[in-house]
């Protein structure tokens, strides 16, 4: 499990989003609630690398190759960014 904390890290995920948050406003972020978003932000990363991982295999198996399965960037875009968007929503 530290593995994945560093892969990350809660105070990136603050940095991040002190960017989008105006403290002018007054939102504010506790730990407890910084926390849950890098969970959840854990969770949905492995969610689309694993049905990236599935749809690829599909499509090879149904061709017959027998090759290593290498995930591309538009993998992860074309093949499943809008069921992922609608599913988390």
């Amino acid at each position: 499990m530290e593995q994945e904390s560093e892969l990350l890290s809660l105070n990136t995920l603050a940095r991040i989003l002190t960017l989008y948050f105006s403290s002018e406003k007054g939102t504010k972020i506790t730990p407890s609630a910084l926390e849950l978003i890098t969970q959840y932000l854990r969770i949905y990363s492995k969610e689309a690398v694993c049905r990236a991982y599935e749809e690829k295999k599909n499509s090879i198996m149904s061709s017959s190759e027998n090759e290593d399965i290498v995930l591309e960037l538009e993998d992860l875009e074309n093949g499943i960014a809008a069921q992922l968007a609608l599913d988390f929503s």
